[in-house]
C-alpha cells in the first residue's frame, strides 16, 4: 500500500516537473532563467513595436429598427407599446411561420395600441427632458412603429433602415 502511495506521488511529481518545463519552453530562450521583474521586462523587450498607420474611420451600421427595445427604460406611457412590439418581432423572427418580416410586422402592427401622451411630471427627474422631448415626437413616430423608439431617441428623425431578420 505504501509503495503505491509513493509511486502516485512520484508519478504526480514527474506530471508538475514536465508541466512546468513545457510552460518554460514557450518563452524566448534569452528570458528561460529569468524570473519576477526581469522576465518581465526581457519578453516585452523582446516583442517588436508595431507602428500602425491611422486606420480609416469605418462608419457603423445604422441601427437596425427590428431589434428589440429594453421597455425598462422608455418613458412609461410607452412601456405597454414597447411590451407588445417586442413580443411581435419576436414572432416575426420566426421564418419558418413568417418568411418576410417585413410583411409579418406590417400585417400584425395595426393592432399595436398606440400610446398616449406621456404625463412628464409622473417621471423620474432625470428623465423629464427625454420625456418632453418624446411627448413633441410621439405622434410622428409613430407613422413607423418598428423605428418608433429610434425616431424618439432621434428628436423625430426616422430611422435609417437596414436588413431585417
Amino acid at each position: 500500500m505504501k509503495s503505491a502511495v509513493h509511486f502516485l506521488l512520484g508519478i504526480g511529481a514527474c506530471l508538475a516537473a514536465a508541466g512546468a518545463a513545457a510552460q518554460m519552453s514557450l518563452l524566448p530562450p534569452a528570458c528561460a532563467q529569468l524570473n519576477g521583474e526581469a522576465l518581465d521586462n526581457c519578453v516585452r523587450n523582446i516583442t517588436a513595436q508595431v507602428i500602425v498607420p491611422n486606420p480609416e474611420a469605418v462608419e457603423p451600421p445604422p441601427p437596425d429598427p427590428a431589434q428589440l427595445a429594453n421597455c425598462t427604460h422608455v418613458a412609461t406611457a410607452d412601456q405597454e407599446f414597447c411590451i407588445w412590439r417586442n413580443e411581435i418581432i419576436v414572432a416575426c423572427r420566426n421564418g419558418a411561420k413568417y418568411p418576410d418580416f417585413a410583411a409579418c410586422f406590417a400585417n400584425f402592427a395595426p393592432n399595436l395600441k398606440r400610446p398616449p401622451t406621456a404625463n412628464c411630471a409622473r417621471e423620474k427627474p432625470e428623465r423629464r427632458a427625454a420625456c418632453t422631448s418624446r411627448n413633441a415626437v410621439f405622434a410622428k413616430c409613430l407613422e413607423d412603429p418598428l423605428g418608433y423608439f429610434l425616431c424618439v431617441a432621434n428628436n423625430g428623425k426616422p430611422p435609417e433602415r437596414t436588413a431585417k431578420p
